[in-house]
């Protein structure tokens, strides 16, 4: 239900819905390993992720929001012309039954802006995770 529900989405650019472990739930498009782990540890320290950003498959990402209690990091890539940039946005959740950890991963362009993308990444995760 959850792979559809991602699948159907058609502002996201490539989302990945993972536990703390990096075990992919759903997903849409590619990412390695490698990067998907480094997300588990991305609320760890703010200066670190400030510092470092996001990547994903080569491609660096700036952090410009970290909110931890909302569970939410988010920025977008280095674009001289905002319309080629693409943003991206973590979101840190709970399962209301196991209290288990959960994240939503998304990248989304232009004409799709934060002020969009993260409230439908927290309702998607509210949705599909956090009650479940």
């Amino acid at each position: 239900k959850m792979q559809a529900a991602l699948q159907n989405q058609q502002e996201w650019n490539r989302a990945y819905i993972f536990d703390q472990s990096a075990q992919v739930l759903a997903s849409s498009g590619q990412i390695s390993p490698t990067d998907l782990k480094a997300f588990t540890t991305a609320f760890n320290d703010k200066d670190t992720t400030f510092g470092q950003g996001f990547n994903i498959n080569g491609q660096n990402y700036e952090v410009h929001r970290f909110f931890e209690e909302e569970g939410l990091i988010y920025g977008r890539t280095h674009s001289v012309d905002p319309s080629e940039g693409e943003g991206i946005c973590l979101h840190r959740v709970k399962k209301a039954s196991s209290g288990e950890v959960v994240y939503g991963l998304i990248t989304y362009r232009f004409p799709i802006l934060s002020a969009k993308a993260v409230p439908d990444l927290q309702a998607f995760m509210s949705q599909h995770v956090t009650s479940t």
